[in-house]
């Protein structure tokens, strides 16, 4: 495995996004405070659709996912099973946009090149 220096990027086209939605997301709040931890919001748009993609490109293989994640192995599980929980719950709530929801939404939308 490559040492960890070797893997750090420079700005690229996700950073980008990632800044560009981030600064949306603070225009849209109009001076108003954050209603949560803009880190945890971001971390948490981020997360989710990394490991997804890196468990496809790993076939499914848990070791091999989180080798290339950088996790250990039964930290990766308890991130699937979270995810998983997540969506159940999120199938029962009612569909409230909240401010919240629309933020990470717009954050994902950004990260994910969607526009509006």
């Amino acid at each position: 495995m490559k040492k960890q220096q070797e893997c750090i990027l420079d700005e690229n086209e996700v950073a980008r996004y990632v800044r560009q939605a981030v600064d949306e997301y603070f225009k849209n709040l109009d001076g108003e405070d954050p209603s949560c931890s803009v880190h945890e919001m971001v971390m948490s748009c981020v997360e989710k659709p990394l490991i997804e993609t890196v468990m496809h490109y790993a076939e499914g293989n848990q070791t091999r996912a989180a080798e290339l994640l950088g996790l250990n192995r039964n930290t990766l599980r308890k991130k699937l099973s979270l995810f998983a929980k997540q969506k159940a719950a999120s199938s029962l709530r009612p569909a409230i946009r909240s401010e919240r929801r629309v933020a990470k939404q717009s954050a994902s939308d950004h990260l994910y090149g969607k526009r509006r």
